[in-house]
């Protein structure tokens, strides 16, 4: 009796795999996160550069001027193979409009940019080149402050105040270990030494004995939350160029 059952059991089954069996070759289902993909991708150097309280990022933000991102991913050294970054982040909700190569600190707040793409209307994994990148931290400085605002002054037009220029390719030369000509004993830039730094005087304080000029009238609210602290954490890790 129990082997007439299980003849007739045997013979259920293979008749059910046969009707299931239409010939055709059905691919592996896969479950992925909900929401958008942008992949980053360049060559890019100046990685190792930045300190821990900083993160080199890809990462997403619902507006152009949000203060903190809605999403992120740190960039490691495991993303980037022979000096070509290739790093993706995914799950991007819906809300999100751009996604930037950039610095965040520990909070995720917004410090600078590198590179960004528009998603709004992106349907399928987005690809982002950001060509060729120096990550490092001071090249960062120099984009994000160097270059918009304190070149305005010096060196940008015909002349430079007080034989400064702070112009790409000449910044650095110029200020790290370089004695100040107005403010007698200091450097301008004094490796691992912020507070006794010309630069990070003449940024943070309305008057130095020397200087004329009141350059705090050029820190908006925005860069004194992020740019100048940038600028000490340059310089008290090294004030390294690359």
């Amino acid at each position: 009796m129990k082997k007439y059952i299980f003849a007739t059991l045997l013979a259920l089954t293979t008749l059910t795999l046969a009707s299931c069996d239409d010939g055709r070759i059905y691919p592996e289902t896969s479950t992925t996160a909900e929401g958008k993909t942008v992949v980053v991708e360049g060559n890019v150097s100046g990685l190792d550069s930045w300190p821990g309280n900083y993160r080199v990022s890809v990462a997403g933000f619902d507006d152009a001027d949000d203060e903190y991102a809605s999403v992120s991913k740190t960039i490691t050294a495991s993303d980037i193979q022979g000096g070509r970054l290739s790093v993706e982040l995914s799950g991007i909700k819906s809300e999100v409009k751009l996604v930037r190569l950039c610095i965040l600190d520990r909070l995720r707040r917004h410090i600078v940019t590198f590179g960004e793409t528009d998603i709004q209307q992106a349907t399928e994994t987005v690809r982002m080149d950001v060509g060729t990148v120096d990550l490092s931290m001071f090249n960062a400085i120099q984009q994000a402050y160097l270059n918009t605002t304190c070149a305005n002054c010096h060196g940008a037009s015909n002349r430079a105040a007080a034989g400064l220029y702070l112009t790409e390719g000449r910044s650095y030369a110029a200020l790290v270990g370089v004695a100040s000509k107005r403010v007698e004993g200091k450097q301008l830039v004094t490796p691992n030494d912020a507070n006794n730094s010309v630069l990070h005087m003449v940024l943070n304080q309305q008057s130095v004995e020397g200087i004329s000029m009141d350059h705090r009238d050029l820190v908006s609210e925005k860069n004194e939350l992020t740019i100048l602290p940038l600028i000490d954490s340059w310089i008290n890790n090294g004030a390294k160029e690359n």
